[in-house]
């Protein structure tokens, strides 16, 4: 044998040794390909989050077309949610343990970290502003084009303005009508609530919906600070509400009931009985409500009426995404579980995944509740990420058509003077004008009072009574 050819053999093992040592994950830890088409699933991407260490992933979380990553280092990263492809990443500068979903608009990215928020070109991860909130945050945070809000361990629901104003405190445009995007935080307005706000607050045009810890939905006006109204459920309000159309709420309950709730009026639409407390967000698929409560019970309900359409035990867990044929839902122990969407049917449960398909997803400890489309992204501690979709759909199913106006939105010719009497689940349609709102429901005329300032306790008359 000539030397040539023995130093190629000698180069060749060099580098096999240094690629396997180097591996960040081992080889059977990305689910096969047989065992997710058993399932009829397939890996649409998988990527490696980088880490170093002692570093470990903290949280993921998806917004619009992008997918996150924060890990305890502090540091953030942004993927393409369709490829997996790495678009930025960047560094927050406090390592923290206490992480939450980020939010995204067309121009910026914004997170917490630590009691800081920042906002982040959408681009390239620029860091544009951040604000001190002074305390740590407690909710996800939300946004749109004009507001980013979160909500605090304090009670507190803060807000800022991300459009730059002039001297006067007018909002500068430029010829084109286009507004101009703000290099500073502008705080705007502070909603005082009774304990920590852990559900993600609804920013919705005009108006901005957040429901609270001491049990009440707050919906308040953006560009006046006034509060519109209070609607009082009989239990905390934990986990992040979810929308239908322009002006239904779907508010889940620790009082083991979700509420279908107007948005404009707090007029109660329906009230359905889960029996045990919800502490997970609804997820809304076309014209269905998908609620897990408590006990593991898996509910559908028709979201124009409130009538239950079919309900299954999981034995307890969360959803993760709905197809337009299967919910899919993870145990506490990670593994799969798949029901079908029509009856409620069990397609395969978590034994049958595990043991008869041989998937493993345990060591998968994070997920993602996809409320905006079918797809489904899993991730470990140890940086790997993998983004699932069932086989042949290239193209993600939205749960909300795009196309439809969006929550919040007023037609021209105003809205409607009456509404229609609300339904309760099971029981005959109430006699016209009819309120079946909790005996407790709190609402209450429009306060014409400004939002406190920057730091300062809200007016007695705005606090919860």
């Amino acid at each position: 044998m000539s030397r040539q050819l023995i130093w190629g053999w000698v180069v060749v093992a060099l580098l096999g040794t240094t690629a396997q040592a180097q591996r960040p994950f081992p080889r059977d830890l990305l689910p096969t390909r047989t065992a997710l088409g058993r399932l009829g699933l397939e890996q649409q991407w998988m990527t490696v989050v980088p880490l170093t260490g002692t570093e470990r992933l903290s949280e993921i979380s998806m917004d619009d077309n992008l997918f996150f990553a924060q890990t305890d280092h502090a540091n953030f990263y942004a993927f393409d949610a369709e490829t997996g492809r790495l678009l930025w990443g960047t560094n927050l500068g406090r390592r923290t343990g206490d992480v939450h979903p980020a939010a995204a608009n067309s121009k910026l990215v914004f997170l917490t970290n630590s009691n800081f928020l920042y906002a982040l070109d959408r681009q390239t991860g620029r860091l544009v502003w951040m604000a001190n909130l002074e305390v740590l945050p407690t909710s996800a945070v939300a946004c749109d084009e004009t507001y980013v809000v979160v909500g605090l361990n304090s009670g507190l629901l803060k807000g800022f303005d991300l459009r730059e104003h002039d001297k006067e405190g007018k909002v500068i445009k430029t010829e084109n009508d286009q507004t101009i995007l703000a290099t500073r935080p502008i705080p705007i307005w502070n909603w005082q609530t009774n304990g920590p706000l852990t559900s993600r607050p609804l920013l919705a045009g005009k108006l901005v919906a957040f429901g609270a810890r001491d049990g009440k939905l707050y919906v308040a006006l953006t560009e006046s600070s006034t509060l519109l109204y209070r609607f009082a459920s009989g239990g905390e309000i934990f986990a992040a509400m979810n929308s239908y159309g322009t002006r239904t709420l779907l508010i889940p309950s620790e009082d083991r009931n979700v509420y279908s709730v107007d948005l404009f009026t707090g007029h109660v639409n329906w009230t359905s009985p889960t029996g045990s407390a919800v502490m997970q967000q609804p997820l809304v698929s076309g014209d269905e409500v998908f609620v897990v409560n408590a006990s593991g019970i898996l509910t559908a309900i028709d979201v124009h009426s409130g009538q239950v359409r079919w309900s299954t035990s999981t034995h307890g867990g969360r959803l993760l995404s709905v197809s337009p044929t299967k919910v899919y839902l993870e145990t506490h122990d990670d593994d799969l579980f798949i029901v079908d969407r029509a009856t409620g049917r069990i397609i395969s449960e978590p034994r049958a995944t595990f043991q008869r398909a041989g998937l493993n997803l345990r060591p998968y400890d994070l997920s993602v509740v996809n409320a905006l489309n079918d797809r489904l992204y899993l991730g470990t501690k140890s940086g790997v990420v993998i983004g699932l979709r069932e086989i042949g759909q290239l193209k993600p199913t939205l749960h909300r058509d795009p196309k439809l106006p969006p929550l919040g939105y007023i037609p021209p010719e105003g809205l409607p003077d009456t509404q229609p009497a609300p339904v309760t689940p099971g029981s005959e349609q109430p006699p016209a004008g009819q309120d079946l709102a909790p005996k407790d429901a709190d609402t209450v005329p429009t306060l014409e009072n400004e939002a406190p300032k920057e730091g300062e306790a809200p007016k007695e008359e705005e606090a919860p009574q």
